[in-house]
């Protein structure tokens, strides 16, 4: 029998939609597929087996962490990388990653998450040695980051960057079984770990799904007064002012202050910039509105996985170049509107809108009389 290496390991419940093209992606990159399912009534289990991977049942407890660490429990591997059925494996050199593995420094490899279609890739840690302290906690939005801080403290452990990449599919269709699912779990985290700022985020971002707009802003603004009193923040404490200040755009409101409060504190949110420049755009502002557009558009977002954040693409391509024709367009300089709309219709070919500010920006251009 082969030594078992790199395991996989996923919990599942009704999967089916997703569960064989993530199996298909680990085919001929894992040593072992290790799937826990936590009560599946649909095929799950079966293409679970069809397809090879090492099933278990495990009683489902309200809790994820629980659950992920069952199923790490269950691997014969002595690494493992931990995925979603959701989710495929995009981007995997074997040679490279046995290099990685065989580093006895390294008790963790990051590796480039893209968390929807048409976002850029952040760093998540999904490929860790199995080691019978690294075990993830939170009963949901789980992580094994307080395990990996509290083990590198010791000295004895590293953790690095791998070229490994994981795309992440879900976050389509009707999410309201989520929200509901994950409502009470966070209420409860939050109750055991009031100072989680992500946990807020997405108590928030819960909210707005069942359309509690109201609940939403509340949690959101109780998150930054927590943010506020922090000795020091990261990038992951910037994203209740980003989705706050995106509500009260969305409302018609003033969210001038609070966007400049977020922008000072977290310059590295690119949607916050983008937020900015969009409110100057609505209050007229084009001339301040027009350089930040402009700087976006210069951001190259394959190049943005360093760091936590993920970011929509099209803010540094065809909503920037059509945002920057807007302004031009208000500006008088229609010629310069007609490039841009140019450059957004020929990155989003099939917005209609798009090609027809191009359209009418080029008729100003040709029709302005020479000066």
């Amino acid at each position: 029998m082969s030594e078992v290496r790199l395991s996989a390991a996923l919990i599942v419940r009704d999967e089916e939609r997703f569960l064989e093209g993530c199996l298909k992606s680990l085919s001929g990159r894992v040593d072992e597929v290790v799937v826990v399912d936590t009560g599946s009534t649909d095929r799950s289990k079966q293409i679970a087996r069809d397809l090879g991977a090492r099933l278990f049942d495990y009683a489902w407890q309200n809790d994820f962490a629980s659950a992920r660490n069952h199923a790490i429990d269950q691997t014969q591997g002595t690494w493992i990388l931990y995925i979603d059925a959701d989710e495929r494996l995009t981007e995997f050199d074997g040679a490279t990653v046995g290099t990685l593995l065989n580093d006895p420094g390294h008790i963790c490899y990051s590796v480039g998450f893209r968390p929807a279609v048409g976002f850029s890739r952040y760093r998540e840690y999904r490929l860790f040695r199995k080691h019978p302290d690294l075990r993830f906690r939170g009963s949901v939005h789980e992580s094994v980051v307080p395990a990996l801080e509290e083990l590198c403290a010791t000295g004895h452990w590293h953790i690095g960057h791998s070229p490994v990449a994981i795309d992440h599919l879900g976050y389509e269709g009707d999410l309201r079984h989520k929200h509901e699912r994950n409502l009470p779990l966070l209420r409860a985290r939050l109750e055991r770990d009031p100072w989680h700022i992500y946990s807020w985020d997405q108590l928030g971002l819960t909210l707005l799904g069942l359309d509690d707009a109201v609940g939403a802003e509340a949690t959101w603004r109780h998150a930054i007064e927590i943010i506020r009193a922090l000795p020091r923040t990261s990038d992951v404490e910037s994203l209740p002012y980003q989705h706050l200040a995106g509500l009260l755009l969305d409302q018609k409101r003033d969210a001038s202050a609070l966007l400049d409060e977020g922008c000072r504190r977290f310059p590295n949110n690119h949607s916050l910039t983008w937020l900015h420049a969009r409110h100057l755009v609505e209050t007229g502002q084009y001339a301040a509105a027009k350089p930040i557009f402009a700087r976006l558009t210069e951001i190259d977002p394959e190049r943005l996985d360093t760091g936590k954040l993920a970011f929509d693409t099209a803010i540094f391509g065809a909503q920037a170049h059509a945002a920057l024709g807007l302004c031009a367009f208000h500006m008088a300089e229609f010629a310069e509107s007609a490039v841009h709309y140019a450059r957004a219709a020929a990155l989003a070919p099939d917005d209609l809108e798009i090609r027809a500010k191009q359209a009418f920006a080029a008729l100003r251009a040709r029709s302005r009389p020479v000066p």
